[in-house]
């Protein structure tokens, strides 16, 4: 016996291969995206050296002022390898300490960048005033840097200085 495909069988045939074809392309990024990205464990520790390059001190006292500035980046050993780029808002201000939301941005001289998102605190002399350490929230990156997700912790080591580790 032989079979005749009609029109609405041909039809029928071609709208279930493409729902199967559909579900399958689908579910396989979707597997894909469950495997681990995070590259912080490449990312050495840096110190940010935003010293006299940071506008904080001149920016009102109010909040919604916003302030930012330029950093040296620098690796374990002193030596300059990159630079960062702040800018904060005031969001809170406080009779001991105020707190801006800042955005940043590391860029590698050898190539890569890595953004990050941090509240912070800020006394009199700029630092965290509690001088322990904060912890921003690492966004992602670029070239080697890209797929990096976690957490970037600073540690004030003076005014405007940072050391800076990944997790």
């Amino acid at each position: 016996m032989q079979r005749v495909v009609t029109t609405k069988r041909s039809v029928a045939l071609a709208i279930a291969g493409l729902v199967v074809g559909t579900v399958g392309a689908l579910s396989v990024p979707a597997l894909a995206d469950n495997a681990p990205t995070t590259r912080a464990a490449n990312v050495q520790n840096l110190t940010l050296d935003f010293s006299n390059t940071n506008d904080e001190a001149s920016a009102p006292q109010a909040v919604g002022s916003s302030f930012g500035g330029t950093a040296r980046v620098k690796d374990s050993d002193g030596n300059v390898i990159g630079t960062a780029y702040d800018l904060c808002d005031k969001d809170k201000i406080g009779a001991n300490k105020d707190e801006a939301f800042c955005t940043g941005l590391i860029k590698f001289d050898r190539g890569g960048q890595i953004s990050f998102s941090t509240v912070l605190g800020i006394s009199d002399n700029g630092a965290n005033p509690d001088d322990t350490h904060f912890n921003g929230v690492v966004n992602g990156g670029t070239g080697s840097y890209e797929g990096i997700t976690g957490e970037a912790h600073f540690t004030p080591r003076a005014q405007g200085v940072y050391d800076v580790s990944f997790s």
